[in-house]
């Protein structure tokens, strides 16, 4: 494993106070064995930051006998630069890590140290960039103002566009084709109104095939288990947050029952998805709780996937839910907006691990290195 190798030596000397900045040139030459035999469960994580504060940042985390290592602002050490203005996205794929910046609007190739192989830089008058998925040789993706944009995985160079909708949202490539929800536009008063629609994109051509019809502002898109999934959060008042799952071959569009206020779901094993509902109180205070679906027939149990929750994670704000495909181990982060985030670790039964600090404000993404 000369990936993990390297990246275990460089976090190791890192979290032993090393500079490591200048290794990650050298790391398709130096192969090494861990440095330490207990060392595992490598994880990157996406601190979202605040806008207009240029503290968005990528922390690295990794365990010895038990004990959480972050290396917090890991992206500036490797890259020696920061990171930018709030981080919208990331994912991995094929041994590449890739990221969105909404602030500092661009997208970037990073090899698995999180060294910056390749960027593009949206121009003047195009909108904020959104989300991002990777497929073959493109990676695509949404922007405000009505655009996916699509790019030659190998440079970052632009391939061609999609232009049509208003504040793109969510995107999943599958089959050839592009699923990407079209949230809101802003009229001329400045009021906000909320679509209903998911595109359906021929990825070849970037040409429109069919609008879907949702539920009132589609976000978040995801593909669990060959099915697309789409969490649509409501007007923030009267209608509220509901998750969707569309069958790929017919288009056909299904309102999953008991998932009103949902604000989180990720894929698990044993095609379920775990997800959190985030009601709130009378003084606008979350209060959440958290299911299981079952995704073969798009059926929520009330069991919670967590064993034993701490009371702080009722009634904090969730930023993050991911599942450690290799490990079944879940992590909940938590946001307030103000601080570092903290990260909560249960083991695949649902029982609590641990707690640590994220190493940065809004976590909100986290990716586990084989």
């Amino acid at each position: 494993m000369k990936t993990r190798s390297f990246l275990m030596t460089t976090l190791y000397a890192l979290m032993m106070g090393a500079g490591f900045a200048s290794c990650a040139d050298e790391f398709d030459e130096w192969e090494q064995p861990d440095p330490d035999p207990l060392a595992k469960n490598l994880t990157y994580i996406l601190n979202e930051g605040l806008w207009g504060a240029n503290n968005a940042s990528i922390s690295s985390f990794f365990e010895i006998d038990g004990t959480p290592n972050v290396t917090a602002n890991y992206y500036e050490v490797i890259n020696g630069q920061k990171m930018g203005d709030l981080a919208n996205a990331m994912m991995e794929e094929d041994d590449n890590i890739y990221v969105v910046l909404n602030g500092s609007k661009y997208v970037a190739k990073l090899d698995m140290t999180t060294k910056e192989q390749a960027r593009y830089t949206f121009p003047e008058g195009e909108g904020e960039p959104r989300c991002i998925d990777v497929e073959d040789d493109y990676a695509y993706v949404t922007q405000y103002g009505g655009q996916v944009s699509k790019f030659n995985i190998k440079d970052m160079t632009l391939a061609g566009t999609f232009k049509g909708g208003d504040n793109l949202e969510g995107i999943v490539e599958k089959d050839g084709k592009l699923y990407v929800s079209n949230s809101y536009a802003v009229d001329g008063s400045n009021n906000w109104i909320y679509n209903d629609e998911v595109f359906v994109i021929d990825a070849k051509t970037m040409t429109l095939e069919k609008t879907l019809k949702v539920a009132c502002n589609p976000t978040k898109i995801y593909e669990f288990h060959d099915k697309i999934y789409v969490l649509s959060q409501g007007n923030y008042a009267d209608v509220p947050a509901v998750l969707q799952s569309i069958d790929p071959a017919s288009g056909v569009v299904t309102r999953i029952l008991s998932t009103e206020n949902v604000s989180k779901v990720t894929e698990a094993d044993n095609k379920l998805i775990y997800g959190v509902r985030a009601a709130y109180d009378a003084n606008w205070n979350p209060v959440n709780t958290f299911f299981i679906c079952t995704t073969k027939v798009d059926e929520v149990s009330e069991t919670s996937f967590l064993k034993d929750t701490p009371e702080a994670l009722k009634t904090s704000t969730i930023y993050l839910l991911e599942v450690d495909e290799k490990t079944g181990y879940i992590y909940v982060g938590t946001s307030d907006y103000t601080t570092n985030g903290t990260i909560y670790q249960f083991d695949q039964t649902g029982k609590l691990l641990r707690q640590f600090d994220s190493g940065g404000i809004n976590p909100s993404a986290m990716i586990f290195i084989d």
